[in-house]
C-alpha cells in the first residue's frame, strides 16, 4: 500500500448503492483514486458507517480504508453532484 501522502485523487461523486441485507437502495460517496489505483464508497446506515475499496483497493481492511479517506478529503477537489432537471 502506498503511503498516505501519494493519495490522487481522480474523482469523487455520490453514487447508489444496493446491499444484500435491505430492500431499499442507499446513497453512498465514491471517491475514485489515481493514487493508489482504484475508489473508496463510503455508505452510511443506521448511525453505522462502513467503507468498501474496490480495483488495489479491494479487500483492504476498514481501518487502512478510512485513513486513505481521510488522505483523499484533504484534497482541494470538489465532489461531483448528480445534476437533477
Amino acid at each position: 500500500m502506498p503511503a498516505m501522502d501519494a493519495v490522487e485523487v481522480e474523482s469523487r461523486e455520490r453514487v447508489h448503492i444496493r446491499m444484500r441485507e435491505s430492500a431499499s437502495t442507499l446513497a453512498a460517496w465514491r471517491v475514485s483514486l489515481r493514487a493508489p489505483r482504484g475508489a473508496i464508497v463510503l455508505a452510511e446506515a443506521g448511525g453505522k458507517s462502513w467503507y468498501r475499496g474496490e480495483g488495489d483497493l479491494l479487500g483492504v481492511p476498514q481501518e487502512k480504508l478510512a485513513e486513505l479517506w481521510k488522505a483523499a478529503l484533504s484534497t482541494d477537489s470538489e465532489p461531483e453532484l448528480p445534476q437533477y432537471g
